[in-house]
């Protein structure tokens, strides 16, 4: 069954095959958490299906072999240590060369296309000047300007991106699957992830939102005077992970917009810290500061030293456009 949200995309693929326009060659792109990887499974599964009406049978022996996740025409390529490298490409050459098994096409699957280095990505060139008959390589990536534009030239694009309109449908799906949470609640982790209903359902099983929480009052308990700058430096430092700074960039930017936005934006992330923040005449300033300060620290999160300094100079620089601003 797919996601709902990403049904049109769906029958706008099922109404290309209805009008002969099978591409060989399409890129599937859009935000990391939209559902790419759903969709691109929900094609390769029709495309290898022997009796797909439009959906695959299910029943067939090579949809049997794909449910075992062994297909062997079906190859993924995917990165490792965040590249995917020449031989990679070559293989999926070899891969196409070779005549199909047990379904009517032969599929690729290259997830986060955009690791390719520049070898790997002159030799997928040459698949799609000369594609192969009755095959179908797909490119996933969150980043599609990343990709050759000579590459991006030679596919179909199909861009993931949900709606205004689709916002109920994704609250729908996330009550049914998660009915212990409140709607309060579930507007607190929406505003985290707008538009990416995979990655707020992967913050609720990981039970992201007391973790934040925490992460909150550390800092407004540092800008208050209950703490020392050291011991909350050494608690974001050890407790807010990659994955964490960009939510907490998220909250500081929904408190903006709760500040200065249209009469719709509605609070949904009430805090002892963001009521600190209201209470400073220059509120705007250091939230656009510890947003700034925070993607710092997320751009050099893997450089643990320069981590822990900008930290501090984050812990540092908010507190002091506070006072500076409130003499």
């Amino acid at each position: 069954m797919i996601y709902p949200w990403l049904q049109p995309a769906l029958d706008h693929w099922h109404q290309q095959l209805a009008d002969g326009r099978q591409p060989q060659a399409m890129i599937i792109h859009g935000n990391y958490g939209v559902g790419k990887t759903a969709l691109s499974h929900a094609i390769v599964a029709e495309l290898l299906c022997r009796k797909p009406n439009p959906e695959p049978c299910g029943q067939c022996q090579s949809c049997r072999i794909f449910a075992s996740g062994q297909h062997p025409d079906l190859m993924s390529v995917v990165a490792d240590n965040n590249i995917i490298k020449v031989a990679s490409i070559r293989s999926l050459v070899n891969f196409f060369t070779a005549t199909a098994h047990s379904a009517p096409h032969k599929v690729a699957l290259i997830k986060q296309a955009d690791y390719m280095n520049t070898a790997a990505a002159n030799s997928l060139l040459k698949v799609l000047e000369e594609p192969p008959a009755g095959s179908l390589l797909i490119l996933q990536t969150d980043r599609i300007h990343h990709l050759l534009p000579t590459i991006r030239s030679r596919c179909v694009q199909l861009k993931l991106q949900i709606n205004h309109c689709q916002f109920p449908m994704i609250t729908d799906w996330l009550q049914q699957r998660h009915p212990q949470l409140s709607p309060q609640e579930l507007d607190r982790l929406l505003v985290l992830s707008p538009g990416l209903p995979l990655q707020v359902d992967a913050l609720i099983e990981d039970d992201v939102a007391p973790q934040l929480e925490a992460h909150l009052s550390q800092l407004h308990e540092y800008l208050t005077n209950q703490q020392s700058l050291v011991t909350v430096s050494q608690y974001l430092e050890q407790h807010v992970n990659a994955q964490q700074w960009p939510l907490l960039q998220a909250i500081i930017l929904h408190w903006l917009k709760v500040k200065y936005g249209d009469n719709e934006t509605q609070i949904v992330w009430p805090h002892a810290l963001y009521r600190w923040l209201l209470s400073q005449s220059s509120a705007s300033t250091i939230m656009l500061k510890m947003c700034q300060l925070m993607s710092s620290i997320m751009v050099n999160f893997n450089n643990q030293t320069k981590t822990r300094l900008l930290i501090e100079s984050m812990l540092v620089q908010i507190k002091q456009t506070g006072t500076l601003q409130n003499q």
